[in-house]
């Protein structure tokens, strides 16, 4: 079973995205935009500070949780979704809007904790660590790194040999295949990609 967090703002397709069996896990906010979408939740998680209809708790199971904290809601219903021993955990959302903090603060999260990603309306973010990792991915692929990776890239546009990726190095941004399927290997370390898709 994947679990799914929704987090403010969401793709504009959730029933789409969450595919069943699923736990769905809405984020404070993301109550609301899942009663907008019409998805279900198994239960909602947060200090409910920003939920903007707060008489939607009273049709779902909810974990409301002390606004003085130092972690994040998204970070406490993620390490709640990991308690449940998930195949995958997705984070819908929780990208853009107009807290750029918690853009980045989720972004963050995916270093700390293993078998996450985030998947947006425009895009999808990923961690790899050691090992040969293959894509098909049409769109832009964009690589970062956490500390220091050394990653090879086969099949892109900018191929890259045993390439020592360092913490903030931007040469990864806006790389794209180059055949109909690209190989990223990563040496050492562990690395960010982010798929994103091009305007139409």
């Amino acid at each position: 079973m994947n679990v799914y967090l929704i987090v403010h703002p969401v793709p504009n397709n959730l029933k789409q995205i969450i595919k069943k069996p699923a736990y769905v896990i809405a984020v404070d906010q993301g109550l609301f935009d899942a009663y907008k979408q019409g998805v279900f939740v198994d239960l909602a998680i947060g200090d409910f500070d920003s939920l903007s209809d707060i008489s939607l708790l009273d049709k779902v199971s909810y974990k409301r949780l002390n606004p003085v904290k130092d972690i994040t809601d998204t970070e406490a219903a993620l390490q709640y979704a990991l308690s449940l021993n998930p195949a995958h955990t997705y984070i819908l959302g929780g990208i853009g809007g107009s807290r750029l903090e918690h853009s980045y603060a989720n972004l963050l999260l995916l270093f700390d904790y293993d078998d996450v990603s985030i998947i947006t309306s425009e895009s999808s973010v990923v961690k790899y660590r050691e090992g040969i990792h293959h894509t098909k991915f049409t769109g832009f692929i964009n690589i970062f790194s956490q500390n220091q990776a050394i990653i090879t890239l086969n099949g892109f546009k900018y191929e890259l040999d045993s390439y020592k990726l360092k913490k903030f190095d931007r040469l990864g941004i806006s790389n794209e295949l180059e055949s109909s399927e690209g190989t990223i290997k990563v040496h050492s370390g562990s690395i960010l990609v982010v798929y994103t898709k091009k305007e139409q």
